[in-house]
This record gives C-alpha cells, structure tokens and sequence, in this order.
C-alpha cells in the first residue's frame, strides 16, 4: 500500500514538474514570437542622412518622426556648388534641435585631391555652425546604373593627396568624426592609402559608411587595424547592386542578410564582435531613398532582434551617442 501512494506521489510530482516546465517554455516561446513580430522597439539614431532640394526639406523630417527616429546625423548635398542646401538644412535645425545633429556638407565637384576653396569653407563653418561631424566625402565611388555617369567611371580623391593630408592637419585640433567614402572594388589600390590615411591621424575618428561595400574579412582587417574607424551598416543587408560596371559588383562582399533574412553567420559573429565601432544608418538621401525611409527604419527594428540586446543597443544608438556627443533622450 506504501509502495502503491509512494508511486502516485512520485507521478503527481513530475506531472507538476512537467506542466510547470511546459508553461515556462510557453512563456519564453510567446515572448520570442513577440519580439520577433514586433521587433526592437528602443531608441534609434540614424548616424547618416543627407538632404538635397529635390526631397523637400519638410517631407523627409516628416519621414523621421513618422518611423519614430531619435535623433538624426544629417549633412547638405551640394551637388552643384559649395555650400549649396546649407542654409535651408540650417534652418531645419532650428525647427528641430532635440532632433537633428549637422554635419559639414557634402561637395561633390571634388577630383584627385581636395581643394584648398572646399578646405577653407569647412574648417570655417565647423567653427561657425557647430558641426558635430564632416559630412562624407567620395573618395571611392563607382558609377551606379541609377546616377552619374563619369568618363573613368568612378569618382575619385586620392586619400594619401596634399591637400587631402593638409584638410586632416587642420582637423587635428578640432577633432570632428570625417566620413570617408570608399568602396572595395580596387581593395588594392584604396586599401593601403587608407590604412596609411587612418594611421597618421590617429586623433582623429574616421566613419566608413557601408561597411565600404566590403566582405567580412576585408571589414574585420579595417576595424581590427584601426581603433579609430566606426563603420555605417547602411545598404549593407542585402547584396549590393545597381553598378554600371558589374565587375565591381563582383569585386563587393554580400549582404549581412541571406534569402531568409536572417544574418548570415560570417557577419553575425563580426557584428558581436565590434558592436562598438559600428551603427545603424539609413543613408537617405535621394528621392527613392527617402521614399522608403519607415520601410528602412521597419525592416532594420525586425533584423536587429537577431543580436543580443546589447549589442542591438550599441548599434541602434549607443555608439552614435558617444561619436557625436549626444544623448537619445
């Protein structure tokens, strides 16, 4: 009879330790599935935009707020002469102060080396305007299907050319993050001017946006060399296309994301491993751009789950806090 009860006490219990056990596992898997639909849902810094007149200045901040942006990095585009869209963007800071953080513009009419008219300009509205940031420069750019069309089929500024180096004499003492944009589609012609670039002005923090387009073992060399890099994700989730010339296509890494969305393992690992030099970005910047910001914001909130909290923190805003000196409220 003692056996008999001693056999039920033993089955009530497991069946407790069973059901208890299943409920548990219910209550994980329920707010897996819930971060999963809803994805992150923290603060976000969009560490790289830029705006032109052909957007429309109020739309696109309209765009920020509407996809629940935090704070943005934003720059002019002066497509056609220096200083261009500087005022209106300006402006817009004046409008929105808890939301936007300049940086100096961009200039597109630069080739081989900087100019010392472009130089002057910049280190002055640093100073005048509080630019937190310069505004990304197009040292390496290929043609896309989509833009400009150049005779050499690219645009290009030698990192390591005189003036170039005077620009970042210059900076030393002011000591602003500069955006460097480069691509890695002639890795060994821009790659050792690059790391000689990072590597006299160590001083200074230098942004790669895109991840240069490169392959995990290409980024891992920059950031693993070069303390002073942080890195934009921006275009990089899916594989880059839309060159003119599609031997450069070739010559990129693939996207961080495979056909499922999910991150691919190489780059998952990556990430993790420097979660604090690399941030969330968007990159708008002409119309089609713009048009799909929320789209953007959307699908990164979705990917981002797939890091560990912290490191989706530092990616989603942290690391753009400390670059530019400024908190997420």
């Amino acid at each position: 009879m003692n056996s008999i009860k001693h056999l039920i006490k033993v089955c009530i219990k497991n069946i407790i330790i069973n059901r208890t056990y299943l409920f548990i596992t219910s209550l994980v898997f329920s707010a897996f599935i819930a971060t999963e639909c809803r994805g992150y849902d923290g603060p976000i810094f969009d560490a790289m935009a830029q705006l032109d007149e052909k957007q429309g200045f109020m739309s696109a901040i309209n765009k920020v707020q509407q996809a629940k942006v935090s704070k943005l990095a934003l720059f002019a585009r002066s497509r056609k002469y220096l200083g261009e869209n500087e005022n209106e963007i300006l402006k817009l800071r004046e409008k929105f102060p808890g939301l936007i953080i300049l940086g100096a513009p961009k200039y597109f009419l630069l080739k081989d080396d900087l100019t010392s008219k472009y130089i002057n300009r910049t280190i002055a509205s640093i100073q005048k305007n509080n630019y937190k940031f310069i505004g990304e420069i197009l040292y390496t750019h290929g043609d896309k299907s989509h833009g400009e069309q150049t005779l050499p089929g690219e645009r290009y500024v030698d990192p390591l050319a005189p003036n170039n180096l005077k620009f970042f004499n210059l900076l030393k003492k002011i000591k602003v993050p500069v955006m460097t944009h480069w691509e890695v589609y002639n890795w060994d012609r821009d790659w050792p001017k690059f790391s000689e670039l990072y590597t006299r002005f160590p001083e200074i923090t230098f942004i790669i946006p895109h991840m240069a387009f490169g392959h995990p073992k290409q980024v891992r060399l920059i950031l693993s060399k070069h303390p002073n890099v942080y890195m934009t994700i921006s275009k990089k989730e899916q594989d880059k296309k839309g060159y003119s010339d599609s031997n450069k296509s070739m010559l990129l890494g693939q996207g961080f994301l495979n056909k499922n969305g999910k991150i691919r393992s190489s780059w998952l690992k990556l990430i993790i491993d420097y979660s604090d030099r690399l941030m969330f970005a968007t990159d708008a910047h002409k119309t089609h751009r713009w048009e799909k910001y929320k789209e953007i914001v959307y699908n990164y909130r979705h990917f981002v789950t797939q890091l560990p909290p912290e490191v989706a923190k530092r990616v989603s805003y942290q690391n753009a806090e400390d670059l530019y000196g400024v908190k997420v409220e």
